[in-house]
């Protein structure tokens, strides 16, 4: 049994994975951490805490726009379904008003030939 403490979430990294006691090094962001160690804010801790940041930035970068991905097509969905209903009931009524005049044309005509095989 080791005396590192169990991790949770492997996402966010430890302080012993991002940074060796007393580095400080400078980072991408070093514009970011600069203000920080201005501050009183040891450097390490600067960085330790710019590289947290700029990871859970990503990570919710990429879980808002699985989000959004997720409710767009969501509502593309609802509205093809109430797109194709609306469409469907005004063909079933327009279908609906022409088909008594439709019958009743083609009562006239099928008696009507009738009439002409009889006579």
């Amino acid at each position: 049994m080791t005396n590192e403490p169990e991790r949770t979430d492997p996402g966010i990294p430890t302080l012993t994975e991002v940074l060796a006691p007393g580095e400080a090094t400078p980072s991408p962001h070093a514009s970011a951490v600069a203000p920080a160690v201005e501050h009183g804010v040891p450097a390490d801790v600067a960085v330790f805490a710019e590289r947290v940041s700029a990871r859970l930035t990503l990570q919710l970068a990429d879980e808002i726009t699985t989000m959004v991905e997720r409710r767009c097509h969501d509502a593309l969905i609802d509205q093809t379904s109430w797109l194709v209903q609306l469409i469907g009931k005004q063909v079933a009524d327009a279908l609906q008003a022409q088909l008594p005049d439709r019958i009743r044309q083609a009562v006239i005509e099928e008696v009507a030939r009738q009439v002409r095989s009889q006579g």
